[in-house]
């Protein structure tokens, strides 16, 4: 079971990413690394779900953001940020014969900022949950 109150949760979907990037200004954070990657498989259990970025970002301003209950991990706590400031991680767990959905933003929930206030590009995580 995810805690409501350590991210905020997008309940539509109706914004594409391309009308996204036509929004945001040119100097905006980018996601450089996350754990697990993109498109990655991952075994079932406990699990890190985290996002660096290429620069300093905001304490406490975050938004990993919930599609659809189906395709969220179940999470616990608010994330943590690492002590350089660029990363963000939260603890999940994965279940067996899952396909998993994280947004790192997504309009109307954009709260990933760096330290000067530029809002991170929205990106989407996807991963699968296989059985082993």
């Amino acid at each position: 079971m995810f805690n409501v109150a350590a991210f905020i949760i997008a309940l539509s979907s109706s914004v594409e990413g391309a009308d996204v990037a036509q929004t945001m200004p040119a100097d905006q954070p980018t996601v450089v690394t996350s754990t697990p990657a993109i498109g990655a498989k991952i075994s079932p259990g406990p699990f890190l779900l985290s996002a660096t970025f290429d620069r300093l970002m905001m304490n406490g301003s975050y938004s990993f953001v919930q599609v659809s209950k189906n395709t969220y991990p179940d999470c616990k706590g608010q994330p943590a940020r690492s002590r350089d400031g660029r990363t963000f991680t939260l603890r999940c767990n994965a279940r067996a014969g899952r396909q998993y959905e994280v947004w790192f933003n997504r309009p109307p929930y954009m709260n990933f900022k760096s330290i000067r206030g530029a809002t991170a590009k929205p990106i989407r995580l996807s991963v699968a949950c296989v059985c082993r």
